[in-house]
């Protein structure tokens, strides 16, 4: 897969989305965008560039508390899953979190994260990045977490 990779998507109400993202010790559970946009990060994350099949994916998201608000909250270790479409499920951990200057957008996807997040700090003067790796396979359907 190139690191764009067309992911299969889910329309609703006229939006396209490539899955969801949950986020255990935040209590997260959001839906993704299949392309960011500014009017798009009102709703939900959305994708910046990259896939999930390609292990290169990174989502963008607005600070908003029921987004990527918290994030900055977030441990290495913690686990994060990402579930495309067609119910496969990524499981990764918190590599590293980074605070970065505004205007690093090219370090967003430098590197080689399986999964970064980010958004901006509730002041708008820096971004939060959260480094994530691949911590085994995809899965088909939900996995049992208990």
């Amino acid at each position: 897969y190139s690191s764009d990779a067309p992911m299969p998507v889910i329309s609703i109400q006229g939006r396209e989305y490539i899955g969801r993202l949950e986020i255990p010790s935040l209590d997260l559970i959001v839906p993704v965008l299949s392309k960011w946009s500014y009017a798009g990060l009102k709703i939900a994350p959305g994708r910046y560039s990259g896939s999930a099949y390609s292990d290169d994916m990174v989502l963008a998201g607005h600070n908003y508390p029921a987004h990527f608000g918290e994030l900055k909250g977030l441990k290495r270790g913690d686990t994060v899953f990402f579930s495309d479409a067609k119910r496969n499920w990524f499981p990764y951990e918190v590599s590293a979190v980074e605070i970065l200057e505004p205007t690093a957008i090219e370090r967003m996807v430098e590197g080689s994260w399986d999964l970064t997040l980010f958004t901006c700090t509730a002041d708008g003067q820096a971004r939060v990045a959260v480094r994530c790796s691949r911590t085994g396979e995809a899965l088909t359907g939900r996995p049992d977490r208990t």
